[in-house]
Order: structure tokens, then sequence, then C-alpha cells
């Protein structure tokens, strides 16, 4: 019986701000984490997790079923944490199949065995560089993520794969609301504890619409899929929303198209957030707005670790860390990057680029930040550990180009 280890790729700017206080496979694009699909996938093997060792403890905490960091045995597969999990079937089989020790998309390594026991370093990646190759057909394996910003890309097929899933592990409605207005009722899965207002809308000719357990969904809102709406989230009246994914414990209303937003925040207010990913513990004062699309309909660039980036695309919002709070009728340009625990409230656009612990122009002492994030969580009945306090006071002191772009 095989086991296998996710590991975080070895350069992780690109997935930041995202991954400042998560691992890579925690990231959601759809309903399960990557580390929970993987979790399926191979549910009858062991799946441990590699991370940096700075969220060691924090992930030991998060996970005590899992080993962290503990040394790999013979025949472990490692399995790159920032690949959708669904293509892991399809490497390890090419794996197998072949007489190399690595299987790769896009010249970067998403499958090896290593054939030996190793012990985790936090340069393990160096193992890699000399293993023999193949590369994965190209018909059968999609372009590989590179940036944070790939996996708004990732929705859709995320959303066919997972919602398969949640529908043999859930409880769902055997008929949809005759009051509700559908197209195509076949791709609804509603939970049976949802509670969804009359005069809704659900449209799921372009993927499916999952509501989960506990949610909330007001009347005059309008759901266009894929989308997820996770456990006891809620839409206010008249929100509308399409090609997005919404953890659990989130307040939302206005306008939301193309994005992501982990669990546990907030856009109450109108406002329009587009082509976005968000993570957690986020509040969105009313009127904030994203722009996602130059006037001038080129590809947007973004600042990253003090430089330049062409992103590729035509559509893209804002990249929001943990813990980022925006003040009233705040306006977000195109590819605005924000780093954990900032309270943004300038009266003009805001820096496209915002460090980590930032206050307006200022800093945000990080006293007061663990302090506005203990009460946040226990509006939530969630109490902040003493290894997550670790965890933001390391934060703090990493002064790299990463943390502060």
């Amino acid at each position: 019986m095989s086991s296998y280890i996710l590991y975080e790729p070895e350069n992780l700017s690109p997935f930041g701000p995202l991954t400042l206080l998560r691992s890579v496979g925690e990231l959601r694009y759809g309903i399960y984490s990557n580390l929970e699909r993987a979790q399926h996938i191979f549910s009858k093997e062991k799946v441990d997790l590699w991370v940096r060792p700075v969220m060691a403890e924090d992930h030991a905490e998060k996970y005590p079923d899992i080993r962290i960091n503990r040394h790999a045995e013979q025949d472990t597969i490692f399995l790159n944490a920032s690949t959708p999990a669904w293509l892991y079937p399809t490497a390890v089989a090419t794996l197998n199949e072949s007489e190399s020790s690595a299987v790769v998309i896009d010249n970067q390594v998403i499958a090896a065995r290593l054939g030996s026991p190793t012990k985790f370093t936090p340069d393990f990646h160096a193992s890699f560089e000399n293993l023999q190759k193949v590369v994965c057909d190209e018909e059968i394996c999609e372009k590989h993520p590179n940036w944070i910003w790939d996996y708004l890309d990732y929705i859709a097929p995320a959303m066919e794969f997972d919602a398969k899933i949640w529908v043999d592990q859930n409880n769902i409605l055997d008929r949809i609301p005759s009051d509700l207005s559908t197209l195509t009722d076949r791709n609804i899965f509603i939970h049976s504890t949802a509670q969804v207002s009359k005069y809704v809308h659900l449209d799921a000719s372009n993927g499916p619409i999952v509501i989960d357990q506990d949610s909330k969904i007001s009347p005059f809102s309008s759901i266009v899929g894929p989308v997820y709406l996770g456990k006891r989230s809620s839409l206010k009246p008249s929100t509308s929303i399409r090609q997005s994914v919404v953890g659990d414990v989130c307040n939302l209303g206005g306008e939301i198209k193309g994005s992501i937003i982990h669990p546990y925040s907030n856009k109450s207010h109108d406002g329009f957030l587009g082509d976005s990913i968000l993570g957690s513990w986020i509040n969105l004062g009313a009127g904030t707005i994203t722009s996602n699309m130059k006037n001038n309909y080129q590809q947007i660039r973004v600042s990253w670790d003090g430089n330049n980036y062409d992103s590729g695309r035509q559509f893209l919002g804002s990249l929001l860390g943990d813990h980022v709070k925006t003040a009233i009728g705040v306006r977000l340009n195109t590819g605005t990057l924000i780093g954990a625990f900032c309270n943004v409230f300038q009266a003009d656009f805001p820096p496209r680029a915002i460090p980590s612990f930032s206050w307006g122009n200022g800093t945000h002492e990080l006293e007061k930040a663990i302090q506005t994030a203990d009460i946040m969580m226990k509006r939530r009945s969630l109490t902040l550990s003493e290894i997550q306090i670790k965890l933001f006071r390391d934060l703090a002191e990493d002064h790299t180009p990463f943390i502060h772009f």
C-alpha cells in the first residue's frame, strides 16, 4: 500500500498573499481544499503533509490525524500541493508505468518517488533536481497553476469534480422548491437544512450550484453557476453571485463575479467584487468596490516582490490576505495585492501593493492586530490559540519581500 505526502512548492511567492497564514494545500477554489480532495481520492491510503517549518505547529493543531513533516518511507509518493488533486491519479499512474522517478507539468514536478527513506528538511526540494523526469501527457494533464490568480480558472473544473463528492456525502432536497426560478434543475444541489427564500433565481446551465448545510439565501437573489455557498453562509436580499466559490460562515451582499472567498469573510453590503480572491477573516466595508478590468482592455500588471509582472489576464480584481479590513467606499484598483492584517481606508485609490500589517499609510501595531483578530473570532464562537498567535508574530517579524510587496 502506497503512502503519499503533499508538499508545498519551493517558491511560495507566486501564491501569496493567500499563503501567508495557510499552506498551499489549504487553498480553496471549489467545495473542498486540495488537501481534502487528496484525502478523498486516496481514502484507503495515508496522506501526510510537508509544510514550511513555520506552519508545522499550526498544522499539527488543526490536523491532529495527519502527520506533519514526518520522515518519508522508501515507497512514498510526493505530490505537489499546488496541483489540482484530480490530476493526482493520472500523475501516479504515469509514475508507476514509467521508468522515471518524477512527473512534470510546465517544468514543475507534480509527483515524485525518491526511492529511499527521507527525513524532512526545509530544502528537500533539491532532492527532486536529479530525478529522471517524464512529462505528463498534454491531452490528460492541463496547464499547471503558476500564480495564485490562476486558480480563478479552476473554479469550473473544481466544482464539477467536487460536486460529485458532495452529493454522495450529504442529504439534499429531492425536489427543487416550485417557488424558485431555475434553469437546469439537474445541476442544482440544495442541502436539506438550507433556507432558500421565494423569488430566488438559480441558473446552473454553465455549471453546478451547490448550497450547503444551514446556509441562507434571501429573496430576489440571483445565483449563476458554477457556484458553491458554504455551510452557514448567507446571501442578503438582491445579492447577485456567479461563477464563484464561497467558504463557510460568510455573509455576502451586492454583486460578486468570478471570485473565491475563503471561510469567515464578509462582504455584507453593496459593491462589486470581481475576479478576486479573498482570504479568511476579511470584512469589506459598505461600498467597497474592486475594479477587474482596465479601461484600455490591456492585460493587467501586478506589483510583486518589488517587481512588476504581467498577469496574462484581462480580468483580475484584488488578492487579499487574511484579516484584511476595508472602510466604507474603498475603491481597489485592478490587480491590487494586500497582505495580511491590513486596515485600508485611504480616501483615494489605495496603492496596488500593500504590505502586511499596514494601517492606512502607517503600520498596524501587532498587539492591536492580534486583539482585533481575537474579537472577530469570538464573534464566531472560536478562540485564538497560542499557536496561532505565535504564527502571527512570526509573520510580523519576517521582512522578506514576499510579505512586504
